[in-house]
């Protein structure tokens, strides 16, 4: 490739010097779903009513529709939903968890970014919108609790940043989520923005070690039985490795 480069007429350069760049950054992508289509199964298991895993319960939950002027995943929890698995102890959710479960890596700088469109909700609901989920914790979530949006770290040395908003005030609209993170025991970082504007910046320990992985959709949260039919779409999700950017 070096020998190819220097060797190639002045007119070749420039268009050398794109595909290289190029090929650097797709290298970076963890993930990059648009949700257009079922290709996002290919990135992701999905967790959501044990006693509706038929493929009628799974589109019921999950389904590609066309929506609010985009092509975008349709993701929804009923009011009669139980826990994902049946010997589960957790909450219902309708809920994407990467199935690539080492894929964010210790002490590597990655960035989130999604849109979401809150399409039906009930106020009083408690749900995660987000999660970094590590076997060896902490657990890092966007939550909407206690009629609050909270950035949640467990064990971290700050566990709770609350800002700004409801998923009410954000109902029918597209909302642009982003996150800077980095995972480690002592150096680590996650910076919040929702559309453009930063909202939460934590540093400091962010991992107790290990990996994580990314989870998003809906997660009822702190009472189990209060769970409201809730719907929300999913577009545009990208996570990059920026430590690889070149």
């Amino acid at each position: 490739w070096l020998k190819l480069f220097r060797s190639a007429p002045p007119q070749y350069l420039d268009v050398m010097r794109v595909l290289s760049a190029a090929a650097a950054l797709v290298a970076c992508d963890v993930l990059n779903d648009k949700f257009t289509d079922d290709s996002y199964k290919q990135d992701f298991s999905l967790q959501y009513s044990y006693d509706q895993h038929t493929p009628e319960g799974e589109k019921r939950h999950f389904d590609i529709v066309s929506a609010a002027g985009r092509t975008a995943l349709q993701v929804k929890i009923f009011s009669t939903d139980k826990a994902f698995k049946s010997s589960s102890g957790t909450c219902p959710r309708s809920e994407l968890a990467q199935i690539a479960r080492d894929a964010l890596v210790e002490n590597g700088e990655f960035e989130a970014s999604w849109d979401m469109n809150v399409q039906e909700y009930t106020d009083g609901y408690w749900f995660a919108l987000a999660q970094l989920f590590g076997p060896s914790r902490p657990n890092i979530f966007i939550r909407w609790e206690f009629s609050k949006y909270i950035l949640w770290c467990e064990q971290c040395d700050t566990v709770k940043s609350y800002f700004d908003g409801s998923p009410a005030e954000d109902k029918g609209k597209w909302v642009n989520w982003k996150m800077q993170f980095k995972l480690a025991e002592s150096d680590g970082y996650l910076r919040l923005f929702k559309d453009g504007a930063k909202v939460a910046d934590v540093a400091g320990k962010t991992s107790n070690g290990g990996t994580h992985y990314f989870k998003q959709g809906i997660y009822t949260q702190h009472t189990c039985e209060n769970v409201q039919d809730t719907t929300v779409l999913l577009s545009n999700l990208s996570i990059k490795d920026v430590s690889k950017l070149v």
